[in-house]
């Protein structure tokens, strides 16, 4: 019987410096709906991309106000342990910036 096998190493396939994202105004909306994607290799694709827009304070409230923090959320339940590494990764860069600390409540 074959067994499954999860490897904390990136797959092969997959170089973090040929990830495409939409540029300008689009680039959340965009990495937005392919976290929810059902491809494997798009949500951790955008992930990579998001840790490094995360960087930038503007983009870490941006995301906020889109949503993106309820899609990582839900990732950090996500079967494959690359997107939630990956996931944890952005969900650090977020709360590090003094942005990521202080969110909107409204919602609450």
């Amino acid at each position: 019987m074959a067994h499954s096998h999860n490897s904390l190493e990136l797959p092969i396939n997959i170089n973090a410096t040929q990830i495409t994202t939409a540029y300008g105004h689009r680039a959340l909306p965009k990495l937005k709906e392919e976290l929810q994607s059902e491809d494997l290799q798009t949500r951790q694709k955008a992930l990579m991309a998001l840790c490094d827009l995360m960087h930038d304070p503007e983009c870490i409230y941006k995301a906020m106000n889109i949503g993106c923090m309820e899609n990582l959320k839900a990732l950090l339940k996500d079967s494959n342990s690359m997107v939630r590494i990956k996931t944890t990764e952005v969900l650090y860069i977020t709360a590090s910036h003094s942005v990521g600390r202080s969110s909107d409540r409204k919602g609450e």
